[in-house]
């Protein structure tokens, strides 16, 4: 199909564009995951208080760093 094939193009293209982006985002919100369970299986809190917490770091790096750029963007 010829739409398909122009979408899988767009996305290749946005995925290149934001390779180290992506890498380093996938690498935050990783280490925030560990040290968040760590401290609360540490303190011994109850495991329902990680999710929220997990949760709101996420948003907060989200609204931190802004958003990624299109190809073509100017840097």
């Amino acid at each position: 199909m010829a739409g398909d094939d122009g979408a899988a193009r767009g996305l290749v293209g946005f995925l290149a564009a934001n390779r180290r982006r992506f890498l380093i985002d996938v690498l935050a919100i990783a280490v925030w995951v560990v040290l968040l369970l760590g401290v609360v299986t540490r303190l011994g809190w109850p495991r329902w208080v990680y999710y929220p917490l997990a949760f709101a770091g996420a948003v907060a790096y989200t609204f931190a760093v802004g958003s990624w750029r299109r190809p073509g963007e100017d840097e």
